[in-house]
């Protein structure tokens, strides 16, 4: 069937595909042979199975199974598209991947060819309905982590119910994918990337075509939402598996943030095991231990990813899953103190030249009374100071942006944010009602998880 038809066929629908602006990349194209099949399948998933110990091998029943087809899985880690890829091996999917990483200079163009589909996370975004539609129409394979964001703590998260709308729309078979492994092997709150194990995978469950017609919306959503609901620390607590890392805690402390002891708040911080005598030998290892500032509290992570007490005095939790479970609680009861407030000081970075940010301003974040307000200053961003890989540029740096920045106060009521971007230890986004993005950098980085479940907590507490 003719890939510049507007007007296509699946099942007993018709599908009209809008043209595609001349001017706009071909997202949800054909997956280009040379860079899925020969660059892609070949060589970089041959490499990831090495490096990442990957053991998948490809499941015939689903590759076998007649599309169009949507697959769905959990979103543990960066690898997820490398491992679902892994599973059906030899037949090309079309994946949706975050708008970040499409403004890359040579990876976004290079996963476009890939046919892989960009989506704004947290907004609505059209240009990705279209291109889902795109695939689906021709009978293809769109492969989507309804959960738009990787996993926190190693448990799943809900998502919105648009996917089993479109899945109804399309008449297409849904197939339910499950990793285990790839949280563990590279965690969201890694800081130094990623650690060496064993990836396993498997298609859990098949909707066929023929069932998805006599199901409605709901019933489709409530059975993604119950095939992906997945906790990564009961799995390997019933399979237990050893990763290796240089620095297996580094960066947990940005999770696990309140002292399990002393009720200290960010007062957590990620030390070396090696050399301390208190330690039991086989925990005596770089950058494993979790010591409270405040109380010296010591916890360290084992080569199973979960935690142990230093000794009989030191209190913890036996994983990350429950750690911030028990730190969700007291995030939830903070919220709902009457006249509660943080305040935080912040950078204000905005996009600038469609790929990098730029510093244009400074002031203070508060969170109360159900909402998020900005009140500082801010500046256009070609008059700001742009910043590559985290750094500014040398050119820029010395940039006074007191002379053009303006003074400016911004709202987000809670009850209308959808989401925000947490990259935690480093910065958050949130969105205008336009979709320009703000991203706003901590003065204590630590502090962006706090940040975050209080206003999951206020949200939860007024959902209007």
């Amino acid at each position: 069937m003719g890939e510049e038809k507007a007007l296509q066929k699946t099942g007993k629908q018709e599908l009209r595909v809008p043209e595609k602006p001349k001017d706009q990349p071909d997202y949800g194209c054909v997956p280009s042979r040379f860079w899925y099949t020969c660059f892609g399948s070949h060589l970089v998933l041959n490499a990831c199975r090495f490096i990442f110990g990957i053991k998948v091998r490809a499941d015939r029943r689903i590759k076998s199974l007649p599309g169009p087809m949507v697959i769905v899985g959990n979103h543990p880690s960066f690898i997820d598209p490398i491992i679902m890829a892994t599973a059906l091996y030899g037949r090309p999917i079309n994946f949706v991947a975050g708008e970040f990483l499409f403004r890359r200079k040579i990876f976004g163009p290079v996963i476009t060819k890939g046919g892989c589909i960009p989506k704004a996370q947290y907004r609505t975004d059209i240009r990705t309905v279209k291109a889902m539609m795109r695939v689906l129409s021709r009978g293809g394979v769109l492969g989507i982590f309804p959960e738009g964001t990787r996993l926190t703590d190693g448990h799943s998260i809900p998502f919105e119910s648009g996917l089993a709308s479109l899945v109804k729309k399309t008449g297409s078979s849904l197939v339910v994918f499950r990793s285990h492994g790839a949280y563990l092997t590279w965690p969201r709150w890694s800081e130094n990337s990623w650690r060496k194990g064993r990836i396993t995978a498997e298609f859990t469950s098949v909707l066929p075509k023929e069932e998805v017609e006599k199901m409605s919306i709901d019933e489709i959503y409530e059975f993604m939402k119950k095939e992906l609901e997945y906790d990564e620390f009961q799995y390997f607590s019933d399979h237990p598996q050893n990763f290796r890392s240089k620095a297996i805690a580094a960066g947990v402390q940005n999770i696990a943030n309140i002292c399990p002891k002393c009720g200290g708040l960010n007062t957590t911080r990620v030390v070396d095991g090696k050399g301390d005598t208190s330690l039991r030998k086989d925990l005596r290892r770089k950058g494993n231990v979790l010591v409270c500032s405040k109380c010296g509290n010591k916890v360290a992570m084992n080569r199973r990813c979960f935690f142990e007490p230093a000794g009989p005095e030191d209190k913890y939790f036996p994983d990350l899953r429950q750690w911030a479970e028990w730190e969700q609680g007291i995030y939830e009861k903070m919220a709902s103190e009457e006249g509660y407030c943080l305040k935080e000081k912040v950078e204000l970075h905005k996009l600038c030249e469609e790929r990098y940010y730029a510093k244009v301003g400074e002031g203070v974040l508060t969170i109360r009374d159900g909402a998020i307000t900005y009140e500082g200053t801010e500046c256009a961003p070609e008059d700001g100071i742009l910043y590559k890989k985290g750094k500014p540029v040398k050119s820029q740096k010395d940039r006074d942006l007191s002379l053009v920045a303006k003074p400016v106060t911004k709202v987000f009521p809670i009850h209308q944010i959808r989401g925000m971007l947490m990259d935690y230890g480093k910065y958050m986004e949130v969105f205008e009602a336009g979709g320009k993005g703000n991203r706003l950098i901590p003065e204590n980085p630590q502090r962006l998880y706090e940040i975050h479940s209080i206003v999951q907590a206020m949200k939860k507490q007024d959902p209007s």
